[in-house]
């Protein structure tokens, strides 16, 4: 009966059932045990020591032990009254059931006493989770979160619902099954550690945590504290990259407000050759070149006061004295408050890239050759020029300079030769002008000398400019020392004014270019200044070589036959002389187009056409039977057999036309003989194997050496028509006639004059031994029509 009664007076809210039924059953143990073995006078005091002992060991309460000592009084005192009393076995009973209840009351008491400081302090830690800043997980051994705080999920970006679904895999970017295994293994063996983690939120960002993680190994349950430490792992890394940065290849210098230098980085020694110890503490005056003078210093600061920044190029001196040069940013460094507590220099040594634009801007503006300024710079400067004319009012001049001959030196010099001499040129003209003008060469054998600020009357600066002039021109006379040769050279020079009218660079450099020409016509080594006149001869001149090109794509030219004719008149051949028939202006003279086209380059189609006309023609001559013999002389220009392949054109038009190549004749002027002489001879010894013919025109006007006239694979010389028309009358023309027949008898050649215009001529070159001729005297050219009715006639 006492069992159930101590197990009915029991409260749900008293204790667990385990620990009631182990303390009632305790309880009963004791009775039973007491009847047996004890004395009754002891007998009730160990009934109640078993379960208030086992009770107050199990709550761990000092409020239990209170009680139970209470209980034991109690129980000591019914013992003193049951045993006076002498109560039988049932008051016992319901004694001890009393005692039991009393008993149950109070340990029901202690637990909720205790329940409710379990559940208080559930609460507050709840509280303390929910209210953290740091994020909290509760996760099993296999990963599953089944517990996270506001701050995960604010951290996240997931909803508590969402994040209960996931497993720790699902938030660490290099998570895997494996990982995670392995980690929480590595903490079950240690109960905790702290790791580091790169977690992904919702939206797909990244972010760092720092991860406190506990193993609870009786619930088998992780529980993590994880702190965001994104901010401190950029920091980390802006400070790495921040230590990378300053041991660079850059120079880095860090000084105080002061400028006292407190830090300098290994590039910056390399550079400057001081070490850290002997630049901390002294400012970066150390390294003062002295090229930057004080206003410098004052503007970099200024503007470092203005901006909080500077950037600019310096030149600096090495510990070793030597100087460099280089890029240096210099930025300030604020507090908070807007003072600036650092400066931070850093610079990179451009001395060798200074170098390198220092040569590019060489060799774009300056002549290699003589270190002038080329034509480029030379530009820039006139136009500086001009517009400081119309400031100024002051007149300047031009001075365009060509060397007479110079084509002839390198010929027969070499171009070391020309080019000594364009060097010793430049050395005089620098010295002819004052060191504010302008001494370029714009190529070749030409020079400029730009004078500014002569005077404000265009006399006065004219009559400055001739002295200048003058002054060059004797220099340029006296003789050179080539080497080991001595050499004279002249120059010719064209001067014009500048200021007053506006006129550009370019016009200004045509109108000295055009007087430099006037004085080659009047004889070279002199002075001419511009003439307008000279402007309308140009604008001709443009003009015709505009018509001249397309009359060369147009075909607009003919060729006419001048006969050549032996003893009394026997036709024996013909010159090919070609004429230009311009649609406006008629018949052009070849005077007035040949030279055009010779400088223009328009020589080479137009010989080429003029060529393969005449070898045409050649070729129908061959079935006529009165004309089968007859030879044609073609000329060739000095650009034409200049031409690499000139040998085979000649070859090609000949086998094109099918004229026979020994009817055909090529005729050279002596003034070609003067350039590449090994090259023409054996250009003219490949044709003359051919069968092809040479004639040499115009002899004894040139400048040709007789040990080459030797060698040349020559058929015939021709008597130049300027020493043909005086030959009677002038003794100097006819001494030059006979030479040059006795000379062909001498060589093996033939002769032949041309420009025979009357009948006296031709005894006077007879009866010296000349017996062939051209000229109108026979007969003017004729176009191929009345060629052939003049071929009829003969």
């Amino acid at each position: 009966m006492t069992p159930v009664i101590f197990t009915r007076l029991l409260t749900p809210n008293s204790f667990s059932t385990k620990t009631v039924f182990i303390a009632s059953s305790l309880f009963m143990a004791g009775v039973f045990a007491a009847d047996l073995f004890l004395p009754a006078d002891i007998r009730l005091h160990v009934l109640y020591i078993f379960p208030l002992a086992f009770i107050a060991l199990h709550c761990e309460q000092a409020s239990m032990v209170a009680g139970g000592l209470v209980l034991s009084f109690a129980f000591q005192l019914l013992t003193f009254f049951m045993d006076d009393m002498s109560l039988g076995t049932l008051a016992t009973d319901i004694v001890i059931a009393f005692a039991a209840s009393a008993l149950t009351i109070v340990l029901s008491r202690i637990a909720r006493q205790r329940e409710k400081a379990l559940r208080s302090s559930h609460d507050t830690l709840r509280s303390i989770l929910d209210t953290s800043l740091d994020g909290f997980w509760h996760a099993d051994t296999q990963g599953n979160l089944f517990d996270v705080n506001p701050a995960y999920c604010k951290h996240s970006g997931y909803t508590r619902e969402e994040l209960l679904g996931l497993k720790i895999t699902d938030l660490e970017v290099a998570g895997n099954a494996a990982n995670i295994s392995g980690l929480m293994q590595y903490i079950n063996e240690r109960d905790n550690g702290l790791f580091e983690f790169t977690h992904r939120r919702k939206d797909g960002s990244i972010w760092h945590v720092e991860a406190s993680i506990t193993y609870h190994n009786e619930s088998r349950q992780f529980y993590v504290f994880l702190r965001d430490i994104t901010g401190r792992k950029q920091a980390e890394e802006e400070r790495r990259i921040a230590a990378i940065a300053f041991d660079s290849h850059a120079g880095m210098i860090i000084t105080d407000a002061s400028g006292n230098i407190l830090m300098v980085n290994r590039s910056f020694t390399q550079i400057t050759g001081y070490s850290a110890t002997e630049a901390i503490g002294k400012t970066p005056a150390l390294l003062k070149s002295g090229r930057q003078d004080r206003e410098f210093y004052q503007r970099m600061w200024n503007t470092l006061s203005e901006r909080g920044h500077w950037q600019g190029e310096m030149w600096n001196k090495c510990k070793n004295g030597s100087i460099y040069a280089e890029l240096l940013t210099i930025t300030a460094v604020t507090a908070p408050d807007g003072s600036i507590t650092h400066y931070v220099g850093t610079f990179s040594d451009i001395t060798q890239s200074k170098a390198t634009e220092a040569e590019i801007h060489r060799l774009a503006y300056y002549d290699p050759l003589t270190q002038l300024p080329n034509r480029r710079l030379l530009q820039d400067r006139l136009s500086q020029a001009l517009i400081a004319t119309a400031r100024s009012g002051l007149y300047g001049s031009l001075l365009f300079i060509d060397l007479d001959h110079f084509k002839t030196l390198n010929d027969t010099r070499g171009h070391d030769a020309g080019d000594l001499l364009l060097q010793h040129v430049a050395q005089r003209l620098v010295t002819c002008v004052r060191e504010g003008d302008t001494v370029a060469r714009l190529g070749g054998d030409e020079f400029v000398v730009m004078l500014e600020g002569l005077n404000k009357n265009p006399l006065e600066a004219a009559t400055l400019a001739e002295t200048v002039g003058e002054k060059i021109l004797a220099a340029l006379n006296q003789p050179y020392m080539l080497a080991d040769y001595e050499h004279s050279s002249t120059p010719s020079i064209g001067a014009t004014l500048f200021g007053g009218e506006p006129i550009t660079s370019e016009e200004l450099l045509k109108q000295a270019d055009l007087a430099m020409y006037q004085s080659k016509t009047a004889g070279r080594n002199t002075l001419s200044f511009f003439d307008p006149v000279m402007q309308s001869s140009v604008s001709e001149r443009a003009a015709l070589e505009f018509d001249l090109r397309s009359a060369v794509s147009h075909q607009q030219f003919v060729l006419y036959y001048q006969p050549q004719v032996i003893g009394n008149g026997r036709l024996t051949g013909a010159e090919a002389l070609v004429r230009w028939q311009h649609p406006m202006r008629g018949m052009v003279s070849p005077a007035d187009f040949i030279p055009l086209a010779e400088e223009t380059g328009l020589i080479l189609p137009l010989g080429l056409w003029v060529l393969e006309t005449a070898c045409t023609q050649l070729a129908k001559w061959a079935h006529k039977k009165n004309m089968e013999h007859l030879t044609l002389a073609v000329n060739v220009s000095a650009s034409q057999i200049q031409q690499a392949d000139f040998v085979d054109q000649i070859i090609a038009v000949i086998s094109r036309t099918g004229a026979n190549p020994n009817r055909l004749k090529l005729e050279l002027t002596e003034s070609m003989l003067v350039s590449d002489v090994e090259d023409i001879i054996a250009k003219m010894s490949i044709l003359k194997a051919r069968g092809v013919g040479f004639s040499l025109d115009d002899f004894g006007t040139g400048y040709s050496s007789l040990s080459y006239l030797k060698r040349l694979p020559l058929d015939q010389l021709k008597i130049d028509q300027s020493f043909v028309r005086d030959i009677l009358v002038d003794s100097n023309d006819a001494a030059i006639a006979k030479m040059v027949i006795t000379l062909s008898e001498s060589l093996g050649l033939t002769v032949i004059a041309e420009g025979v215009e009357i009948e006296s001529q031709r005894e006077f070159l007879a009866r010296h031994g000349c017996h062939a001729y051209q000229g109108y005297f026979f007969s003017r050219p004729l176009p191929i029509d009345g060629f052939d009715e003049f071929a009829q006639r003969v």
